[in-house]
This record gives C-alpha cells, sequence and structure tokens, in this order.
C-alpha cells in the first residue's frame, strides 16, 4: 500500500506521525497509517531531500508530479495550515487525481466554531464542495474517522474546478520544469537544474497558499465585502496574488494591479498570463520593475506591500508607503508584510513608520486570525502552538494592516 503524509516543514514530521498513529486516538485503527508511510515537504529549504522518491525513510517533496491514480492514502499532518479558501479547495482537488478508486484523503477537520474563527476547513467547507451522492443515498465521500480527523474519497462525480494559483501550478509545473533546462548552464546537471527550478516554484506556490488566506481574511474583517474594489499588490509573485484574490467567491474585486519587485523569469510572466488572461478577461493588470520606481496612479480600496524590505532600501520603502496611503480611498486598507525575524533594526524602524501614519493591528501568518493582547490562539500542534506564541510576542513575521480613516 502506497501511502504519504504531507508536513509543513522538517521539524513537524514527529508530531505529525504521532497524530495518526496514536492508539488513544485511533482505538479501532481507522486511519492509522502503514509504518511504510512516506513523509512529504511543500519545500526543502537547507534540507537534502530526495524529489521524485516513494521509498519508506525518505523525505520527498509532493509538489513533484506524480502519476494520477498512484497512492492509496494520502495523510495530512497537523502541521499543515487548512485555509478554508479557493487555493485549499482546489488543492484538494488536485490531491484526490493523485489517489486510487477506492483511495482517501485524511486530514485534520477543525469543528465549525474553531474552524471559522481561523479560516480552517471545516466539515461543512468540505462537504459543499465534495459531496455527490444524490438523493442523500449511498456512500458519502466525505466522513468522519475520529475526533478531530475526516476522510474524503471520490465521489459519483468530480468536484466543479476551482481555478487559483496552485490549480495553475499543478497543471504547468511539468512544462515549467522542462522548459527551465534550456536556460541551465552547459556545465550543470539536467536532474539539478530541474531540483533548483522545482524548489524556487514550490517556495513560490507555497507562500502564495499562506498569503491569499490572510489577505482574503484581513479584507473580510474590515471592509464591505458586497461592494466592488480596486486591489493593487506591490512584491515579488508573478501577480498571483492578485489573481487569487480575483477569483475567490468571497470577494467583489472590481480590478487589480500587480507590480512584480525585482529580478523576474520571463517564462513564468508568459506562463501564468497564459493560464489567468482568459479568466480574469482584462481586469488585472501586471507590471515589473524596481520599487524606486514604482507609480501609483489611480485609487485603490487595498494595496499590499510585501517582502519589499529584503531589498533593505528603506528610502525607497518609506516614499513607496507615503505614495501609498495617499492614493488609498477613504476606509481602505494598507496590509504589509516582511520577514524581519533577523533584522530588528529594520522592524523598529518600519513599526515608527507607521505609528506616524495610523493605529496598526496584527495578524497571523499561521491562522487566519487577527492577533488579539492576551487571547491565545489554539491548534491541534503543540509546536504550531508555540510558534503562535512566539509570533505574537516578537510581531516580526506577521501582518500589519492600516485603515485609512476620515478623520
Amino acid at each position: 500500500m502506497t501511502q504519504v503524509i504531507l508536513h509543513a516543514g522538517e521539524e513537524y514530521i514527529s508530531e505529525d506521525l504521532d497524530y495518526y498513529f496514536s492508539t488513544e486516538r485511533d482505538k479501532n485503527n481507522q486511519i492509522r497509517p502503514d509504518t511504510t508511510v512516506v513523509s512529504m515537504l511543500p519545500v526543502f529549504g537547507d534540507i537534502e531531500g530526495n524529489f521524485d522518491n516513494l521509498n519508506a525513510g525518505t523525505i520527498s517533496n509532493f509538489f513533484y508530479p506524480q502519476l494520477p491514480n498512484q497512492l492509496d492514502r494520502i495523510y495530512l499532518g497537523i502541521s499543515v495550515s487548512l485555509f478554508s479558501n479557493q487555493w485549499g479547495a482546489s488543492l484538494l482537488i488536485e490531491l484526490l487525481k493523485l489517489v486510487k478508486p477506492g483511495g482517501v484523503i485524511i486530514l485534520p477537520v477543525y469543528p465549525e466554531t474553531q474552524a471559522a474563527e481561523k479560516g480552517y476547513w471545516s466539515r461543512s467547507f468540505l462537504e459543499n464542495i465534495f459531496l455527490s451522492r444524490s438523493s442523500w443515498k449511498g456512500m458519502s465521500n466525505v466522513n468522519a474517522e475520529n475526533d478531530g480527523v475526516m476522510s474524503l474519497r471520490v465521489g459519483k462525480k468530480w468536484p466543479e474546478p476551482r481555478p487559483s494559483s496552485i490549480e495553475w501550478f499543478y497543471r504547468e509545473r511539468s512544462n515549467l520544469l522542462l522548459n527551465s533546462i534550456q536556460y541551465s548552464h552547459i556545465d550543470s546537471p539536467i536532474k539539478n537544474q530541474i531540483k533548483d527550478t522545482l524548489n524556487s516554484l514550490c517556495h513560490l506556490i507555497w507562500e502564495e497558499y499562506q498569503s491569499s488566506a490572510i489577505v482574503e481574511r484581513i479584507i473580510q474583517d474590515n471592509c464591505n465585502t458586497k461592494k466592488p474594489m480596486d486591489i493593487m499588490h506591490i512584491g515579488a509573485d508573478y501577480g498571483l496574488l492578485i489573481n487569487d484574490l480575483m477569483l475567490t467567491p468571497q470577494l467583489m474585486v472590481e480590478q487589480g494591479t500587480s507590480c512584480h519587485i525585482g529580478s523576474t523569469i520571463p517564462m513564468l510572466i508568459e506562463n501564468i498570463g497564459r493560464y489567468f488572461d482568459p479568466i480574469t478577461k482584462g481586469s488585472h493588470e501586471v507590471n515589473q520593475g524596481p520599487i524606486n520606481e514604482v507609480s501609483l496612479v489611480d485609487s485603490q480600496d487595498v494595496i499590499i506591500l510585501r517582502d519589499l524590505l529584503c531589498q533593505r532600501d528603506i528610502g525607497a520603502f518609506e516614499s513607496l508607503l507615503k505614495q501609498a496611503w495617499t492614493h488609498l480611498n477613504t476606509n481602505g486598507l494598507l496590509i504589509l508584510f516582511d520577514d524581519l525575524s533577523n533584522d530588528h533594526r529594520t522592524l523598529e524602524v518600519v513599526d515608527r513608520l507607521l505609528s506616524e501614519i495610523g493605529e496598526v493591528s496584527y495578524y497571523s501568518t499561521i491562522v487566519a486570525s487577527k492577533i488579539e493582547p492576551d487571547v491565545t490562539i489554539s491548534q491541534y500542534s503543540l509546536a504550531i502552538e508555540e510558534a503562535l506564541r512566539q509570533e505574537a510576542k516578537n510581531k516580526d513575521k506577521v501582518y500589519r494592516v492600516l485603515q485609512k480613516q476620515n478623520y
């Protein structure tokens, strides 16, 4: 039996496995994996992994192209953030394609209230997408297995497609890997070139899962989502974030603008455009250039500045920040994210700049929730709960949000 389990990172493997192997939680052996279950990560980072190996005892990449109907069981570890957005639904649909007839996806699911607080998957979320039995007869393809765990099978019909950046990734990753070979150096082994390209794509798409869910939640919490809105993102994601926000049924994005900052891969720009342009129908403009050449002209309801301080140009960032605030509509949102966990001096400068503009609120990058003083955010994983506590304490890797009021 071929079984795999997905982890958010190498440090969570042990706890994720314990969650499913526990005899206390699974007394009837309904969901327990085989000891040969293969651990898989979305991104390898600094560890040396096997991208294409499904042998027990190895660590593989779960975004590496696999054959359809190859796996008996896919487990999602409790460390994986289970965001109930368009991206998350698309991921599950893609994973179902890898499962054999009669196979199953096994995943943690939160009670309705907790799921709503965190933006996580609940039973109702799964059933709205995947329940396909007719007239309430026959076997459901969404089943509760034990406390906090559900299983998902292919029903009588496939769920409707969910266009998103993850669907684009699954559809195009093989072409992107093959095309990357032509850019390799003569003395660079093709296998290494493919690994490097896949790892960079994995970083891009996995960050998109988190950012699309968190930004969507921030907008839902602070804006009238029944009104059409214009949204702009300045960062380095080739326009993927705005595309996902335009495709979610939870928001009404009328016009989107993306400014890609920094170096680009030409084949990515072309490939992403081919997939999304027919869907967004000309309502999303994608530009590229350095941070000091970004120019805002039209007013926006939401402006997102993401991963700009990695270039360490505080002057350009401050100028862009002031320009963004000027071009926000009344009640508009300014959303900022940068990983400043290793740069506390820059963190202090950013907090000072923002405090001069207005009141800042904070959102977690781990769960789709606002960080409130003296409020503990729970999670099935003890390791993730500790990360949440450190995140709330340090605020060096969180989303910062300012709303423009008409005083």
